[in-house]
């Protein structure tokens, strides 16, 4: 196979021919069962019929991810039924070890001016719905991940200078070595002990600096809260040469009522940590940002999906992404015009 591919078949029968511990990393957003107009699915199946098509799934997926591979599965709910994503999550718990759950914060966004963040409500029993749920499933639960992979700077360091200097990191460390030594200080170790412990302490010291050594712009891990807005529609409408309307919504996004951003599927390739060149997969591939995000990370993306406008519009939007993110593309031959292994039909 040549990659990225796009394929127009169902999920379970193309992992069905797949084999065995084959795919690296899993990326995807099933339907939620919350009656949402899709063109080719029925977004309204019992409750039972619905969990039991994923559970499906879920074995299918548990066949082909890799021993050490990664899984995440976005999954948002409505409030007038709150409790969808849980049951989907107790689904998947049959084949997978739920290692990290991770809430998405969407931005907000005015509704009729600017799509894809949440829709605000009028209520007097709800709020709006600003977060969903992206669970990161593994077969065991110790697949290690890269989690300053996508950490950030602390913000306030060129602010506040003073507190992240040299001198502080080094005052930090003699405070933790003369815990360990049995002082509630430096200042007090200094003045109750010893030749004998002052030299253990200076040990201990450099090896506690040489293990974390002073670096003013080292990332730090942002948690299970990430926060990743949708791209603003009127660069969306100048990259796809749409005219921005209030009809953009739809033209956006290939007539696609459940996307996400591309920053989502990027985000989770980054902390998963694997390997250039791995295999990324989203079985509801929709309108190909996870097949774009994971060759945007250079990585071989696959994508199925059995609605075929779906599969047209990821094939323009693949081909159209690549020209105007060139910078980062352009040793890709892969999106070049005239590969033929470009998208499988």
């Amino acid at each position: 196979m040549k990659y990225p591919a796009v394929i127009k078949k169902d999920c379970i029968d193309w992992m069905s021919e797949q084999k065995e511990n084959s795919i690296d990393c899993v990326i995807t957003s099933p339907p939620y069962n919350l009656n949402i107009k899709y063109a080719e699915y029925k977004d309204n199946l019992s409750r039972q019929e619905y969990l039991e098509w994923l559970g499906r799934i879920s074995d299918n997926i548990q066949r082909v991810l890799k021993e050490k591979g990664h899984f995440f599965l976005n999954m948002g709910s409505i409030n007038s039924d709150p409790y969808i994503a849980m049951d989907v999550c107790q689904v998947f718990r049959e084949n997978f070890f739920l290692q990290n759950n991770f809430t998405w914060v969407k931005h907000i966004a005015v509704h009729d001016t600017g799509y894809g963040q949440y829709k605000p409500i009028t209520s007097k029993r709800y709020v709006s719905n600003t977060t969903e749920s992206i669970f990161h499933f593994t077969k065991d639960g110790n697949a290690e991940v890269d989690r300053l992979a996508i950490g950030q700077r602390n913000k306030t360091h060129d602010k506040y200078p003073e507190l992240y200097s040299e001198g502080r990191h080094i005052a930090v460390a003699r405070r933790k070595i003369s815990k360990r030594l049995g002082f509630k200080n430096y200042k007090l170790f200094m003045s109750g002990s010893d030749n004998d412990e002052k030299e253990d302490f200076e040990t201990l010291l450099n090896e506690e600096l040489k293990k974390n050594p002073y670096d003013p712009n080292k990332p730090k891990c942002i948690g299970n809260a990430w926060f990743i807005p949708y791209t603003p529609t009127s660069k969306l409408s100048k990259n796809i040469g749409a005219q921005a309307d209030h009809n953009f919504r739809k033209v956006s996004r290939g007539n696609h009522p459940a996307t996400f951003p591309l920053m989502l599927p990027i985000q989770c390739i980054k902390f998963s940590g694997i390997k250039k060149g791995s295999i990324v997969y989203d079985p509801f591939v929709g309108t190909g940002t996870t097949v774009l995000a994971a060759t945007i990370s250079k990585m071989k993306g696959i994508g199925t999906d059995i609605d075929k406008n779906y599969i047209e519009f990821s094939k323009k939007r693949l081909l159209t992404e690549a020209k105007h993110n060139s910078s980062v593309l352009s040793s890709h031959s892969l999106f070049c015009s005239t590969n033929r292994g470009l998208f499988t039909i």
